[in-house]
This record gives C-alpha cells, sequence and structure tokens, in this order.
C-alpha cells in the first residue's frame, strides 16, 4: 500500500505524520525499500506533470543558463546511486526512512555545465507542487535552498529512475533532486528549477519549516541527518515463541558512518554489541542479534547506533527543543516471550 502523511499542508499545515512501513526486501544486501512501500512526505496535492511539457531550468549565478528537456536528462551521462532517505519529522523507530537505488545525473556536474558562480554560495530548488493556506500565501511552491558546497560535493544526484523504474508520481515524476545524507525536505520533487544565488533563502519552507528551536529560541535549520537505527524484527507487541530468535534492523548516520550499534533486551542490562554488516556513508546498515530468550516474560528490547563522528543516539530527547524534527532516541519495543 502507498505510505501517506496524514494530512497536506494545504488542508490546515498539519505536522502530524502517519507513515506505515517501510518493508524493505529481506533478500537484498542492502535491503532496498520497494517502491510501493517507500515513504511518501508532500506538502501539498501530487501534481500531474506530462513529460513532454516538462523542462529544468538552470539559471541565477551562472555563465551559461540551461533548459534541459526529459529527453535530454535521459541521453545525459547516469549516475546510479543507493541513498537512504530518512523525513525530518520521522519518530524514533518510525517508518519515515527507507532505501532505494536511484538513478538520474550529477547535480554537481550539473551545476559545472552551467558554469555555477564561485561568488555563489546557495543553490535552490524548486519544486512544481504548490498550494496556500492559514500563513501561507496561495500558489506558495516548495522549494529548498542548499549550500553550494553540498551541491557541489558529488553527493547530489538528480534522479529520474527509483529502483530501476521512473519515478512514481509521488516520489516527484519526472525529475528530483536526491541530497545524500540530509533530510528529506531537501530532496525536493518534481524539480522545475534550480537557481545559483549568492542570497540566503527566505522561502517559506527555509524560514517557518524545518529548523530546530531552542528554549530560548535559537534557530538553526536542519540539514544532515544523525545518527539513528530501528528493528526490522520483531515488531511491537509480537509474540516470540522460539527459546533462540534472530533479532534484525537498519543503522544509519547521514553522511557519517556507522560504527557500533548496541541492544538490550532490559534498562537494567548493559547494552550488548550486535553483528554488523559493513557501513557505509548515505546508506543503512544491517545488524542482526541472536537473542537466547531468558525464560518467558514480558521484554522492553532497546536498540542505539554510534557514528563515526563519536555521535551515539541519545537515552533521552533534549528538553529544551520546541520543534518537532530530529528524533533519534533508541528504538523501543516491548515483545512477549512464551517459550
Amino acid at each position: 500500500m502507498p505510505i501517506l502523511q496524514s494530512a497536506l499542508l494545504g488542508s490546515g499545515h498539519s505536522q502530524a505524520l502517519d507513515f506505515i512501513g517501510p518493508f524493505p526486501a529481506q533478500g537484498s544486501s542492502e535491503l532496498i525499500t520497494s517502491n510501493p512501500d517507500f515513504f511518501v512526505r508532500n506538502h501539498f496535492h501530487t501534481p500531474q506533470i506530462s513529460s513532454e511539457a516538462w523542462s529544468l531550468n538552470v539559471n541565477g549565478l551562472v555563465g551559461a543558463p540551461l533548459k534541459l528537456s526529459y529527453s535530454d536528462l535521459l541521453l545525459a551521462p547516469s549516475v546510479k546511486r543507493v541513498l537512504t532517505m530518512e523525513c525530518a519529522g520521522n519518530v524514533s523507530g518510525g517508518a519515515g526512512v527507507g532505501n532505494a537505488e536511484w538513478s538520474g545525473i550529477s547535480l554537481a556536474e550539473l551545476l559545472k555545465q552551467a558554469g555555477a558562480s564561485t561568488k555563489a554560495n546557495n543553490v535552490i530548488l524548486y519544486g512544481a507542487d504548490s498550494g496556500g493556506g492559514e500563513d501561507l500565501p496561495t500558489d506558495t511552491h516548495f522549494a529548498r535552498a542548499i549550500s553550494l558546497e553540498k551541491a557541489m560535493d558529488g553527493t547530489c544526484l538528480l534522479a529520474y529512475e527509483m529502483n530501476g523504474a521512473p519515478l512514481p508520481a509521488d516520489h516527484g515524476f519526472p525529475l528530483r533532486a536526491l541530497v545524500g545524507g540530509w533530510y528529506g525536505m531537501d530532496s525536493v520533487k518534481w524539480l522545475t528549477r534550480i537557481e545559483v544565488t549568492d542570497q540566503p533563502f527566505q522561502g517559506y519552507f527555509q524560514q517557518k519549516y524545518y529548523v530546530a528551536i531552542g528554549a530560548n529560541g535559537d534557530r538553526r535549520p536542519l540539514t544532515r541527518m544523525l545518527v539513528n537505527s530501528k528493528f526490522l524484527r520483531p515488531s511491537e507487541g509480537e509474540e516470540i515463541r522460539s527459546k533462540t530468535y534472530r533479532i534484525e534492523g537498519v543503522a544509519w548516520a547521514g553522511e557519517g558512518k556507522v560504527t557500533k550499534v548496541e541492544l538490550r533486551t532490559a534498562a537494567s542490562e548493559p547494552w550488548r554489541p550486535v553483528t554488523m554488516t559493513s557501513s557505509s556513508s548515505m546508506i543503512w546498515t544491517r545488524w542482526s542479534y541472536d537473542w537466547t530468550v531468558p525464560r518467558a516474560d514480558k521484554y522492553t528490547l532497546e536498540v542505539r547506533a554510534s557514528d563515526d563522528g563519536g555521535h551515539v543516539q541519545p537515552d533521552l530527547r533534549d528538553p529544551s527543543r520546541q520543534d518537532s524534527y530530529e528524533f533519534n532516541t533508541p528504538h523501543r519495543i516491548s515483545v512477549m516471550a512464551r517459550v
């Protein structure tokens, strides 16, 4: 089933997210999330775009402005990458994260072709989706700016395929940005324009949304994904009927690499290391733990990850936070063992 947000901004600006899944393919070494099961977070209604009528404009502080058709994209040298994407509002252990293989063109190469000025510092990505309501002006398009440094570092992709198929409409057909290692709001969908600028972007979704707010009102923009992890099995409330049970999950660290994943089956117990597959930046890492169930009882399982920057998932969320983003406390689930 498609995985949808509970409400669109144009229908009341709700930030409450209600994701289902994802259900990654267990047989894949990289745990690829299928297109129908990959989470969807839209701010407005999905625009229906014809590939024949669509074009991408690259302008602003560039020496050679570009206008590309869909055919131009398909004829350009292609890049294929597996990238993990997480919604900035995803809760610990939530379904607002997925891992897919994306195909498209390099954003850095496109900006080089356009002759992006060295005086610029921001790249604004404009989507075709728009709406209005409450304090949002009518026909406001979703747009986000990323730093020129990030845009040129080789981790950003303009994708037209997802898991070997043309982008589904809800995932941004005909073209979306993929900003590797950063939260999903920067991976703008239904991309129509890229503007290179030397000015801070004052767009609604840059200034009003997707900022971390402290108790004293200090604000900082959200960018990099934090280290995080989740269980894939067992699920919340599952009954375990075998003496030995393989617990499985994934962990990720955005631009960093996961260096350690730990698990415990009771708050009074020490954290125990689990078995991990090799870790790479931008992609989640599989992990597993063969649990010998000591007795029939109710257990609370917890998992946490650490990255190569020395960051560990915190036991508690910073109580001074006044926003609904960057939830990365350990994933906790309750199970009943009947052995």
